[in-house]
């Protein structure tokens, strides 16, 4: 006889004890037998509630044809017998795929048996001519009106009878009245291999808040008044704007202290967070205006925000339309201030309008000041102040700097509110610089992005700011994220897969690749980018099930202290086409908040245009409610 030591006694204990934690596995205590990632998914977790069931598990042993899986309810659980809850309510689907069934076992379908009642069950019978189950199949088992062939409700118009409305199959499974934790048990009898999982459920009490009074009482903040001080050129009118914290309607006066609520000079452009109205503008003094605004729980200011500025003064003098040669007194035009001789002009406007003919400048008598600039020719130019023009971005005296690195001798481009507004070759290292010239003032969403020489775009960094009228911002260290491309799409299970894609050069590039909703499936890969940028890697697909997987790039060069982020997702599929994929991050900064409605707004009722990923969220075509409707269900904030 063999005698072990306490030692080794203990050191057997923890063996087996280490087993069981990493592997699942308990002697005598064994909740799941030759199936792995199982769950039992519930849509309402409340005591005496009703729900659907979505069993979901991973098979790690075959299981034949003809075989009997059987779903057995704790007796708290009441499974009703009922017209609404029939054999069209149970539904199996291998890798996404769903098996035919029906009441009985044909061939080509399987068999649904119901068995109703207090810990009523449900057995399915694999039809014993078709194929069994093969281990490494994920399995879904749903129960209840979230299946396939489930009665969906109906509304039928008449304009004799009028609306007849037909219910759908309910939610059909009743909780148990107590909260607890409870195990429904699967079986499987007619193959070889018994294969069993205990499913457990946690049934809760339903948690309320309140009464609880969450109105806020601060009025909107004020900030970013303009315009502010002396403005140039000359000018009849100007827009005044300001920004608020919160969403708001704003009014404005001339005189201070005028009530919120008896003040009737709303703002044309309000009701968002910027606040803008084009006003006349006194030349020569100084232009006082008292905002006040008020917010969507009615807390309105109760003091007065100054936006004040001066306008020059207009020029004076008359113009002479006949474009005489002599100079004859001050202002613009072919007149001169002084004696002597001045180049004749042609018609000329004291105030900046356009004239009505002409085409040049007149000159200055001699001493006198020079001539005003006008005629047909310069038309689209009149005025002071900022020009439009059909550029992405209202034309101004502010620029934006940009840049960073990106990949060998692609072409980045830049975005201004998702046009197109400069491009620029990043040279032989992957630096780029580019500029955004002579903007106006206000808020814009930029976005950079880059080109690979597969013609494959990368990721579109993206931000939003204020832009500062006068003055210049920079954008610095934007650094591309790797482009992706994945080869073959769709893969089959088996064969290989290669992804590759540009990254800046000489960089440490680490990849993530995983099964779109499988957390755990999650697999990590590296590559090196050589001196162009390139890399590359080979993925062994042969575990791969089917389904839509996802995968994602950045890129590290610690010798220069450059980094990137991770790219967006790129989605493929293994042995099926990808799903689409809803986005409604429109800036892809891994938040869907105001920016992103912003940019929603911006392409309103249009079709998207080629915003990237699309304002058309659901892709039907035209940027609406629908739309809205899924930015609001993804919010972030």
């Amino acid at each position: 006889m063999v005698k072990l030591s306490i030692g080794a006694v203990v050191n057997a204990c923890l063996l087996i004890f280490f087993a069981g934690l990493f592997l699942g596995v308990w002697p005598s205590f064994s909740d799941a037998r030759n199936v792995m990632m199982y769950s039992d998914l519930i849509t309402d977790s409340a005591p005496l509630a009703v729900s659907n069931h979505t069993f979901t598990f991973t098979l790690q042993e075959d299981i034949a044809p003809g075989a009997v899986l059987t779903f057995d309810f704790p007796a708290a659980f009441h499974l009703p017998a009922t017209t609404t809850f029939d054999v069209r309510n149970i539904e199996l689907r291998v890798n996404g795929v769903v098996r035919t069934s029906g009441a009985i076992v044909l061939p080509g379908q399987d068999g649904v048996t119901i068995h109703t009642g207090d810990g009523g069950s449900i057995d399915y019978e694999l039809d014993g001519a078709s194929p069994g189950l093969s281990a490494g199949d994920v399995i879904k088992v749903l129960i209840g009106n979230h299946t396939v062939n489930a009665l969906q409700p109906t509304i039928l118009f008449s304009t004799t009878t009028g609306t007849t409305t037909t219910p759908g199959d309910p939610e059909p499974i009743t909780n148990p009245d107590t909260a607890g934790s409870y195990t429904i048990e699967l079986s499987t009898a007619g193959n070889s291999e018994p294969v069993t999982a205990s499913f457990m459920v946690a049934i809760v009490q339903r948690v309320g808040v309140g009464p609880a009074d969450t109105t806020e009482t601060d009025p909107p903040l004020r900030f970013n008044g303009a315009p502010d001080g002396q403005i140039g050129g000359t000018t009849l009118s100007v827009e005044i704007s300001l920004e608020t914290n919160e969403f708001a309607i704003c009014k404005f006066s001339t005189a201070s202290g005028t009530p919120f609520v008896t003040n009737v000079n709303i703002m044309s452009n309000t009701g968002l967070i910027e606040h803008s109205h084009i006003v006349s503008v006194t030349p020569n003094t100084l232009n006082n205006y008292y905002i006040r605004c008020i917010d969507d729980e009615g807390n309105y200011n109760t003091d007065d925000f100054l936006i004040s500025f001066i306008a020059p003064d207009s020029p004076s003098g008359t113009p002479n339309a006949d474009g005489d040669v002599e100079g004859d007194g001050t202002g613009d035009g072919n007149d001169g201030t002084g004696t002597g001789a001045g180049g004749g002009g042609q018609t000329g406007a004291s105030d900046g309008e356009a004239p009505t003919s002409g085409g040049s400048s007149g000159s200055g008598g001699s001493g006198g000041g020079g001539g005003g600039r006008s005629g047909e020719e310069f038309e689209d130019e009149v005025g002071g102040g900022f020009e439009s023009n059909d550029g992405p971005y209202a034309s101004g005296d502010a620029r934006v700097f940009i840049n960073g690195y990106a990949f060998p001798g692609s072409t980045v481009y830049a975005l201004v509110d998702g046009y197109v507004a400069d491009t620029v070759r990043a040279d032989s290292q992957g630096k780029y610089s580019l500029a955004v010239e002579e903007i106006a003032r206000g808020v814009y969403t930029f976005g950079v992005y880059a080109i690979d020489e597969n013609d494959v775009k990368s990721s579109t960094f993206s931000t939003s700011f204020t832009v500062t009228g006068g003055r210049t911002s920079s954008l610095s260290n934007i650094n591309i994220m790797p482009s992706i491309l994945v080869d073959p799409d769709p893969v089959d299970p088996g064969q290989t897969l290669t992804i590759s894609g540009y990254s800046i050069p000489n960089a440490a590039v680490s990849i993530q690749n995983e099964k779109d909703g499988v957390g755990v499936s999650k697999k990590d890969f590296s590559a090196t980018s050589d001196s162009d940028g390139y890399w590359e890697i080979s993925v062994d697909t042969s575990r791969f099930s089917e389904g839509t997987y996802k995968v994602r790039a950045r890129a590290t060069n610690a010798a220069l202290s450059i980094e990137t982020d991770y790219s967006d997702y790129t989605f493929y599929g293994v042995g099926q086409e990808a799903e689409n994929q809803i986005n409604a991050d429109l800036n892809r900064d891994g938040r869907v908040n105001l920016t992103d409605f912003s940019i929603l707004l911006f392409w309103w009722g249009s079709d998207g245009g080629d915003s990237d990923p699309p304002a058309d969220i659901n892709q039907d075509g035209s940027v609406s409610l629908t739309d809205f409707s899924i930015l609001l269900f993804n919010w972030t904030g």
